[in-house]
């Protein structure tokens, strides 16, 4: 499953709406920070990534001038390209589960990019004039391209898949174990080692951490994302986490950001929760 968000055309008032709410929610779009959502990848992408690479450098690193010039080709990597269309671009840009990696998701018919004839469906985003999006988020992707004071951006590409690009960009993905760190009150606190991408509910239940509260210790939904119970505080790492989603959210809205539902949460790096903090008054009537 992809994620995709529109660059350019009219789109259902619906889609804008719940995308503004997403955004509003969770979106720190000044700060750089990685987001997160419920994923399957890791979500972080190595300093690694960011450094000068054959592919990226020539690609993304351009003078003042080639940005005002007409469409040029790579000489490094006959599978960058670039192109100015505008910023109505008329492409939908897609990333992967961990909101990052931008890519193009689709084409809006009769949009910029379509009749470009160049851009297609699957296409990797590389740069946005002289910026490098390589493993950015697309949130990040999308305001660098908004912040450009040009009418029409250079856009860099990469035609292959996003396999072919992150071997390209010699990115090997995140950590395969992570630190999980607990405290716990009134008990001494604890540390474990887990496989990255592991549920954090299963992996305290598994230790006989307790996770919830009062009553709900015993009348519980035993994780199955239903009951909103097993609340934890992620003190330390929150950015290494699957992200909250809206239901998430909603189900706690009376406590703090950092608190999350450990059901609904994955851990891709090294992290530090609170178990037993207080919560809100409407997760005791539940």
């Amino acid at each position: 499953m992809e994620h995709s968000r529109s660059a350019g055309g009219a789109r259902c008032p619906l889609v804008w709406l719940l995308g503004l709410l997403l955004l509003a929610a969770y979106l720190p779009l000044g700060d750089g920070a990685a987001l997160q959502t419920r994923a399957l990848a890791y979500p972080c992408v190595p300093s690694a990534v960011r450094a000068p690479s054959a592919v990226r450098a020539r690609a993304v690193v351009m003078s003042e001038e080639s940005e005002e010039s007409e469409e040029k080709e790579t000489e490094e990597d006959p599978r960058v390209y670039t192109c100015s269309i505008g910023k109505r671009t008329g492409i939908d840009f897609g990333c992967d589960l961990s909101l990052r990696w931008p890519y193009v998701f689709a084409l809006v018919p009769g949009g910029a990019a379509e009749l470009s004839g160049k851009i297609e469906v699957g296409d990797q985003l590389l740069g946005v004039g002289r910026t490098n999006v390589v493993g950015a988020s697309i949130a990040e992707a999308t305001e660098v391209m908004k912040a450009s004071e040009l009418d029409e951006p250079l856009l860099t590409f990469f035609s292959g898949s996003r396999a072919d690009l992150q071997k390209a960009v010699g990115y090997e993905g995140g950590p395969t174990t992570v630190t999980i760190s607990v405290l716990q009150q009134g008990q001494p606190n604890v540390s474990f080692k887990a496989k990255a991408g592991c549920n954090l509910r299963d992996e305290l239940v598994a230790r006989k951490i307790n996770v919830y509260r009062s009553f709900t210790r015993w009348t519980n939904c035993s994780g199955k994302q239903l009951c909103g119970t097993c609340i934890v505080d992620l003190k330390v790492g929150i950015q290494e986490t699957s992200r909250r989603s809206i239901d998430e959210s909603s189900t706690l809205r009376e406590n703090p950001a950092s608190y999350r539902l450990s059901c609904v949460t994955n851990v891709y790096g090294d992290v530090t929760v609170e178990v037993q903090s207080p919560v809100g008054a409407t997760q005791w009537t539940r």
